[in-house]
C-alpha cells in the first residue's frame, strides 16, 4: 500500500470529526488554528489544503486494527495526537523563531507570539477533551498515555533549549532529547489506538516500540536537514540553520564530540557570538568529516530497520501500511549537497 493511500485514508476518516471539534474554539483562536493548518490564509480564506501529511493520525488509526479492534474507535486518539503535534509546532516555532512552514509564513509571524502561544495551548486542550468525550471504556488510559507523553515532549523541548548553550552536549544526551522530543509522540500515535480499543498489553507495548523507533528515525532524518538544509520549495529550514542556532542535535553533537582538531575547531567555531557564512559552511563541513552525518544516517536506517523487525509479531494485514509509514524515515533521499533537493517528514 502506498504511502499516499494510507495518509489519504486517515486524513478523510478523522477531517470531519476534527473540524467539528475546532468549531467549539473560539473565532480568534480558530483563525490562528486554521492558518497554521494550511487551511486558509491570513484573511480567512479557504485555500487548498496543504497541512500536516496525518503520519501519527495514521499509525493511530492502524494500531487499533492492529490490535483487532475497529480503526473508528481510534479516531479521538488519532484527533488527540494531531492536536498535540500541532501545539509543538506553534511553541517550536516560536522558540526556535522559525518564519516559514509548510511553504508560508508561520503563525506567530502573522498573528504574534501571544496569538501563536494561546492557539497551540487551545489545541493541547481540546485534544485532552477529545479524548475524555469518547465513548471507550479506556479513554482514561488514552488520556494518561497523552499527559505522560506531553510530559516528556516538555522534557525533551526544555533540553533543545539548553543544548544551544552548551558545547559539551554528549550523544547520550542528543539521544534523550530525540526520544523525548519527538519519539514519545509517535510512541503515543503507535500505541493510543490500541489502548481506546482494548488490546492486550504485550501488543500495546510492542506497538509503542515500533512508534519509538521510527520517531527516532524522523528525527534523525529531521536533524540531517536541519544541518544541510531543506529544499526551498518546501519553505523549510535553510541550509545550516540549526548550526546557526547552536542546536544539540545528532550530527552536530557527534562533530562536537569528536576527538582531534576536527571537534576542536568546531567547538571553537561554536563558542564565537557570530557565524560568518564561511564560518558556517565550514562548520558544516567539520561535521560531516567528523562523521556526523553518517552516524545520524545509520541511526536513522538502524531504527526503522528495527521497527521493520516489529511488526512482524503482528497480524500480517497490518504489516504493509506500518512498513509503509515507517520508511518514510529512511534518510536515503536526502541530498546534502547545496544547491540539491532534499525532502522533510518532519515539518
Amino acid at each position: 500500500m502506498a504511502a499516499p493511500n494510507v495518509l489519504t485514508e486517515a486524513k478523510n476518516t478523522i477531517m470531519p470529526a476534527m473540524t467539528a471539534a475546532l468549531e467549539r474554539l473560539s473565532p480568534e483562536i480558530r483563525r490562528v488554528i486554521d492558518y497554521h493548518m494550511g487551511w486558509r490564509d491570513v484573511d480567512g480564506r479557504p485555500v487548498e489544503r496543504r497541512g500536516s501529511k496525518s503520519i501519527r493520525p495514521a499509525l493511530a488509526l492502524l494500531s487499533a486494527q492492529a490490535a483487532g479492534g475497529d480503526p473508528q474507535e481510534a479516531v479521538p486518539g488519532a484527533i488527540a495526537v494531531e492536536f498535540i503535534n500541532n501545539w509543538a509546532f506553534l511553541i517550536d516555532d516560536v522558540m526556535d523563531g522559525d518564519s516559514f512552514r509548510r511553504q508560508r509564513e508561520t503563525a506567530w509571524v502573522v498573528f504574534g507570539e501571544g496569538q501563536a502561544i494561546c492557539a497551540s495551548a487551545a489545541l493541547l486542550n481540546l485534544g485532552q477533551q477529545i479524548l475524555l468525550e469518547s465513548a471507550s471504556p479506556n479513554r482514561v488510559a488514552a488520556l494518561t498515555l497523552v499527559l505522560q507523553t506531553v510530559e516528556r515532549m516538555l522534557v525533551g523541548q526544555t533540553l533543545d533549549m539548553t543544548f544551544e548553550e552548551r558545547s559539551d552536549v554528549s550523544i547520550d544526551e542528543s539521544l534523550v532529547m530525540t526520544r523525548s522530543k519527538t519519539a514519545s509522540l509517535m510512541r503515543c500515535a503507535c500505541s493510543i489506538g490500541a489502548v481506546l480499543v482494548g488490546g492486550p498489553p504485550a501488543t500495546i507495548d510492542l506497538l509503542g516500540e515500533f512508534g519509538e523507533c521510527v520517531g527516532v528515525a524522523f528525527q534523525a532524518r529531521d536533524d540531517i536537514l536541519g544541518v544541510w538544509g531543506f529544499p526551498p520549495q518546501t519553505g523549510g529550514r535553510p541550509r545550516g540553520f540549526d548550526v546557526r542556532a547552536r542546536k544539540g542535535t545528532l550530527p552536530i553533537v557527534v562533530g562536537l564530540q569528536a576527538g582531534g582538531t576536527v571537534g576542536a575547531e568546531l567547538r571553537t567555531l561554536r563558542d564565537k557570538p557570530e557565524l560568518t557564512d564561511d564560518d558556517l559552511d565550514h562548520s558544516i563541513r567539520l561535521i560531516e568529516q567528523a562523521g556526523g552525518l553518517a552516524w545520524t544516517r545509520d541511526l536513522a536506517r538502524n531504527s526503522v530497520d528495527r521497527a521493520l523487525k516489529l511488526i512482524r509479531e503482528l497480524p500480517e494485514e497490518i504489516h504493509s501500511p506500518l512498513a509503509t509509514l515507517a520508511a518514510l524515515g529512511q534518510p536515503d533521499d536526502v541530498q546534502t549537497e547545496p544547491g540539491h533537493a532534499a525532502s522533510s517528514t518532519g515539518r
